[in-house]
């Protein structure tokens, strides 16, 4: 039973280091995928500015005998920007910004063409802290030749929302006017987040305030609209979930044995826990194999060996030696005369110095 037990503490031990091992080749991968996700986009952009930057340049040299761009192969996709700069790279660590779908932001990039206007998000990623806000932050993409083949609409450049850094955007709420108590928006410079410890804390998993304010104000997250379901013949009936088929009574256990078994593997190397039969039958094993090594000692041993063997058989089998009362007596005179010795010899010593 030793070994069974043995074996699932092993493996389980195996499983922990696999498990570990997992996660660090996982948390290289992501970092490399970040890495290279981010060279790829700086690279893209970088190419782009240097194209931009030399046509410019050609621009202002030849003046009127500067040549045309939108013609050729960039005749219909002249200005468009590539798809590879549709979103950012993901990044390995990631910091809570406060902001969730569906809040109206504002765009605060100084210089943008859409610097002050206000929309809701439509899409946030954490990973990459960008989202998409609607209708906002619009720009052509040329779509590439092999999606135009099967797509009805053979329009090259298309519109697409591209995503902005959560750092670029402020949050915006409706909050009273302390004079007039009339509410407006209000953009909202820093956010504090703090986490949330209510009972709401499996859906509301922070709360974020006004950094600065006293008294405090917080602002609530947007409220999710509850997803519409259709109803159809096959579905089953909330009566017919909620109906209680079985009920335990005090004889029964809560629920029958085998659920068990269902639930976990029933032959797999984790299992702690065994029936009684099993850890009777795993015992007498052990008891079996125990005898049968004593039985091999027992058949290769040497003369010698077995000489030794006997003789402490021997001496195990005899009592424990007790002292007889002529043996006592004596053992106390020896004391006595000791003691006489001891007391004796300062004083010798002492008349022999004199």
């Amino acid at each position: 039973m030793q070994k069974v037990l043995s074996r699932s503490a092993l493996a389980k031990r195996q499983a922990e280091r696999r498990a570990t091992k997992k996660a660090a080749e996982k948390a290289v991968e992501k970092r490399r995928t970040s890495w290279r996700e981010r060279k790829q986009i700086s690279g893209l952009n970088k190419t782009i500015y240097r194209a931009e930057r030399a046509a410019r340049r050609e621009d202002w040299i030849l003046g009127p005998l500067a040549p045309r761009r939108d013609v050729g192969e960039a005749a219909k996709t002249y200005g468009a920007l590539p798809p590879g700069l549709t979103r950012g790279f993901e990044k390995v660590e990631w910091k809570e910004h406060g902001i969730v779908q569906g809040d109206r932001v504002a765009v605060a990039i100084r210089g943008h063409r859409d610097e002050g206007k206000i929309g809701t998000v439509l899409e946030l990623s954490k990973e990459r802290e960008e989202c998409v806000v609607e209708g906002l932050n619009r720009a052509d993409i040329a779509v590439p030749e092999y999606m135009l083949v099967n797509d009805p609409d053979k329009t090259p450049t298309r519109p697409y929302p591209l995503p902005v850094p959560l750092s670029d955007v402020k949050l915006v709420a409706k909050l009273p006017n302390p004079e007039t108590g009339v509410e407006r928006d209000v953009v909202i410079n820093e956010l504090k987040i703090e986490k949330n410890y209510g009972r709401d804390r499996d859906t509301i998993p922070f709360k974020r305030r006004i950094a600065g304010v006293v008294p405090r104000t917080y602002i609530p997250l947007p409220k999710k609209e509850d997803p519409e379901y259709d109803d159809y013949d096959s579905d089953t009936l909330r009566l017919d979930v909620e109906e209680s088929t079985w009920m335990p009574t005090l004889r029964e256990p809560p629920m029958p044995a085998s659920i068990i078994d269902e639930l976990r593997n029933k032959y797999g190397t984790f299992r702690t826990r065994h029936d009684d039969w099993y850890i009777a039958k795993k015992e007498e094993e052990d008891r079996k194999a125990r005898e049968s090594k004593e039985m091999l000692k027992l058949k290769m041993v040497t003369p010698m060996q077995e000489l030794k063997m006997k003789e402490k058989a021997e001496k195990q089998a005899k009592a424990a030696p007790r002292l007889s009362d002529e043996m006592l007596a004596k053992i106390g005179e020896i004391m006595v005369r000791n003691r006489q010795v001891q007391s004796e010899s300062p004083k010798s010593s002492t008349s022999q110095d004199l």
